[in-house]
């Protein structure tokens, strides 16, 4: 089971504008190396299936009832 350890060391993100709205999701701007764009994936481990899960970011915002602007 991978363990926080196993994480890789990333810089820290934006705070003031954390999701661009990049040329793909409707928008002109390209992401900044400290923002994220509505279709990058994140990465989770499902304990119960035990195997990793991808899902972009747009729709995880969804899931938490979130819409990005």
């Amino acid at each position: 089971m991978p363990t926080l350890d196993d994480a890789p060391t990333i810089q820290k993100l934006s705070s003031a504008k954390l999701v661009s709205t990049s040329s793909l999701t409707g928008g002109t701007a390209s992401p900044t190396a400290t923002q994220l764009s509505k279709l990058d994936l994140v990465q989770i481990y499902d304990v119960s299936a035990q195997k990793v899960r991808t899902i972009t970011v747009n729709d995880l915002a969804a899931a938490f009832g979130l819409t990005l602007a």
